[in-house]
């Protein structure tokens, strides 16, 4: 079952790295500027958002296995779709019924791993699962910058699909059986009574600038590097390459020590050390300190992320699981939104440098937000 949700996250994730190796190309095929090719990452995102909020709960309702099976169908028809599209409102479009089939994948992998694993050992069983999102860096990203110039980038969703049907058939034919949870009954979701709990609101808070600060910054780390610096796209792919490694490298074993030393301690130092990185980053020229900052980066942003799944998985009981990982997830999402379209308005206006400034900002407040957050 682990490698399957593992395939599920990787493939979620897959589709939003590749993103940002692509947007040059997509830049020059549409002639939008770069601030404005941002607005496929916001709408992908917000589409994540919304869809969760319905997956999460009927997860809880129907079954996580039912629900994760269908947002594997819409991902793969949604990237079919994409591949073909003449149009940048089409590729909008089409971008965001992918959304909505993300919100599906990430929600119900993340509430299916937080059903079958305990606290105990959850730090190091998302360390290993949230290696897939790092996978990606190594794999999606740089297979996509090599690829866009020679095969054109809407062959990547074309691959992407293929690879999402095959995840679906497995999951259909592998993936246990879930029955509703026990207690749980049909009807509407009680989403406001997560707003009335401090550790669940810091959880979402954490979550929203956990992701937003990130993708914020990848999603114009490429057009920093070809426009401002002059590399060319298939020696961007290295970039993506050493963070994706050293971040691959970094997951299980942050896992491991959240187990040990606190969950909490791992994010909150993990994020005070990744904020002045972002900014330091932005301002270096290519070559060996370069490649040395992109690492710690990658170090930084994976050692967080396996602890604050497993520590917001257990805010809640199993019975709403389902229910609350979609909030977080779609806080998650709205972060992401609300970090593009500002990063968007900062490169426009401050180039990289303003991005860094954004994604610094982001994540120098995430420790805060961790004083609310309990160790159980």
């Amino acid at each position: 079952m682990a490698l399957i949700l593992f395939g599920v996250l990787f493939l979620g994730v897959s589709d939003t790295q590749l993103v940002f190796p692509l947007l040059p190309s997509i830049t020059q095929e549409f002639g939008v500027s770069p601030g404005q090719t941002g607005i496929i990452v916001t709408s992908y995102s917000l589409a994540a958002a919304v869809f969760a909020l319905f997956a999460g709960p009927l997860s809880d309702q129907l079954g996580r296995k039912k629900v994760l099976t269908g947002g594997l169908a819409l991902f793969t028809a949604a990237s079919f779709s994409t591949q073909h599209v003449t149009t940048f409102g089409a590729l909008i479009i089409a971008r965001t019924f992918t959304g909505f089939a993300a919100g599906t994948l990430s929600t119900c992998a993340l509430s299916f791993a937080g059903d079958y694993y305990s606290y105990k050992e959850r730090g190091r069983a998302m360390g290993i699962l949230t290696m897939s999102y790092f996978i990606a860096f190594v794999i999606s990203a740089p297979v996509a910058a090599l690829i866009a110039p020679r095969k054109g980038w809407q062959s990547m969703f074309g691959a992407l699909a293929a690879f999402a049907a095959g995840i679906f058939f497995i999951a259909l034919w592998k993936l246990p059986e879930t029955p509703r949870t026990a207690g749980v009954r049909l009807g509407l979701p009680s989403f406001h009574l997560h707003f009335k709990k401090p550790d669940r609101l810091a959880g979402m808070a954490a979550a929203f600038l956990t992701s937003g600060g990130l993708v914020g910054y990848l999603t114009y780390i490429s057009q920093w590097l070809t426009n401002e610096r002059g590399i060319a796209l298939n020696r961007v792919a290295l970039i993506f390459m050493i963070s994706g490694i050293a971040a691959v490298a970094a997951s299980p074993l942050s896992g491991w020590l959240a187990d040990h030393a606190g969950k909490r301690n791992v994010i909150v130092w993990t994020n005070l050390l990744l904020a002045p990185v972002f900014v330091i980053v932005a301002r270096l020229e290519w070559g060996a300190l370069l490649w040395i900052g992109i690492a710690i980066l990658g170090i930084a942003a994976s050692a967080r992320q396996g602890p604050l799944h497993a520590l917001t998985t257990e805010i809640v009981g199993s019975e709403i699981r389902g229910e609350y990982t979609a909030v977080r997830n779609a806080a998650s999402q709205i972060g992401i939104a609300l970090a593009a379209a500002i990063s968007g308005y900062a490169y426009d206006t401050y180039r990289f440098a303003g991005v860094s400034l954004v994604a610094a900002a982001f994540t120098a407040l995430i420790p805060v937000s961790c004083i609310w957050l309990r160790e159980r």
